[in-house]
C-alpha cells in the first residue's frame, strides 16, 4: 500500500462510523438456515436503536403489511430473517448520511438503495437470494460514501471529472491512493464483513464475464448500479452511462427486465420504495431529512 493510500485509509478508519456489531454478526449468519430465528431476534434486541427502526422499515409501505407489527420476532417471521438482516444493514448505511452537508451524499445513499432494490428484483434469474443481492446492491460504492463523508474536495473532483469525461476511478487514485472499490473493500474488512461482500465493493465497477464462474452477484450489482444511473439516481450527472443493451449483454439472464417497456415499469416500481424506505427511516419525501 503507498503512503498516500495508508494515509487515506488511516482517516476513513477514524472517521467513518463502522457497521454496528450487531449488523456485522447478521450478515456473517446471512443464508445459514440452521440459525433459529429466536437467536436472530435476541441479537437485534441487544440493539435497541437498530430495533425501533427495522420496526419501522417492516410496517412501511415497502412490505405492505396488512397488521402492525410491533415484536423483531414476529417482523422475522413475516420478512424472513436474511431480509431483516438486510434492513438492518440499511439502517446502518443511512447513518452515515445523518449527518450531511452535501447534497452528493444523499445522492450515493439513493444510487445504493436504488441498486439494493433493482439486484433484489433481479436476482432470481441469476439464482441469488434476493436479500443477498439486497445487501450487495445496498453496499457496493459504500467507498464512495467514505470518500464523500471524510473529504470535502472529493464532491468537487468528481464533478469536474464528470464534466471532462475524465475516468472518476482515475482521479480518485491521483486523491487518495486508492480508487472508492479499493477503499469500500478495506473498510469492510476492517469491520469483518464476509469476503463475498469485500469482493462486490472491490470488483463493481470491472465486473467478470457472463461466462465466468462466481461472478454472478458482481455482475448483478455492476447491472444494477448502471441501471440506477439511467434512472437518474447517479452521484455524478454528467458521467458516461451504459445503455440498456450493453447492461443486457454483461446480464444476459435478466433480459426480459431490460426492454424498455419493462425498465420503465421497474423505475416507476424503485422510485416509490425509495420513497418507502425513506420515509419509514426519517427523510423527507424528496430525499432531504426530516
Amino acid at each position: 500500500m503507498t503512503t498516500a493510500a495508508s494515509t487515506t485509509c488511516a482517516r476513513l478508519k477514524t472517521e467513518v462510523r463502522p457497521f454496528r456489531p450487531v449488523a456485522v454478526q447478521l450478515l456473517r449468519m446471512m443464508g445459514d438456515p440452521s440459525v433459529p430465528f429466536g437467536k436472530v431476534a435476541d441479537l437485534v434486541q441487544t440493539d435497541p436503536v437498530l430495533s425501533m427502526e427495522l420496526l419501522r422499515i417492516a410496517n412501511s409501505p415497502l412490505f405492505a403489511v396488512r397488521m402492525e407489527i410491533t415484536r423483531v420476532l414476529q417482523a422475522i417471521v413475516f420478512l424472513g430473517a436474511d431480509m431483516v438482516s438486510a434492513m438492518v444493514v440499511t439502517t446502518c448505511l443511512k447513518s452515515l448520511t445523518n449527518k450531511a452537508t452535501s447534497r452528493a451524499i444523499l445522492d450515493c445513499w439513493r444510487h445504493s438503495l436504488a441498486t439494493a432494490l433493482i439486484c433484489q428484483r433481479l436476482s432470481e434469474p441469476l439464482r441469488i437470494k434476493d436479500s443477498n443481492g439486497y445487501t450487495a446492491g445496498l453496499i457496493h460504492d459504500i467507498g464512495q460514501l467514505a470518500f464523500l463523508s471524510v473529504f470535502p474536495a472529493y464532491e468537487t473532483a468528481l464533478a469536474s471529472a464528470g464534466e471532462r469525461g475524465t475516468d472518476p476511478l482515475e482521479v480518485e487514485r491521483e486523491m487518495f491512493g486508492l480508487d472508492h472499490g479499493e477503499a469500500g473493500s478495506w473498510l469492510l474488512a476492517q469491520w469483518g464483513v464476509p469476503r463475498e461482500l469485500q469482493d462486490v465493493a472491490a470488483k463493481h465497477e470491472n465486473p467478470p464475464p457472463p461466462e465466468a464462474r462466481d461472478g454472478n452477484l458482481i455482475r448483478l450489482v455492476h447491472g444494477a448500479s448502471a441501471m440506477a444511473d439511467l434512472m437518474g439516481m447517479s452521484v455524478m450527472e454528467s458521467a458516461p452511462r451504459e445503455d440498456l443493451s450493453q447492461i443486457a449483454a454483461a446480464l444476459p439472464e435478466a433480459g426480459p427486465e431490460l426492454t424498455e417497456e419493462a425498465f420503465a415499469e421497474l423505475a416507476q416500481t424503485i422510485m416509490i420504495k425509495i420513497n418507502a424506505v425513506e420515509m419509514s427511516l426519517g427523510f423527507g419525501p424528496t430525499g432531504d431529512h426530516a
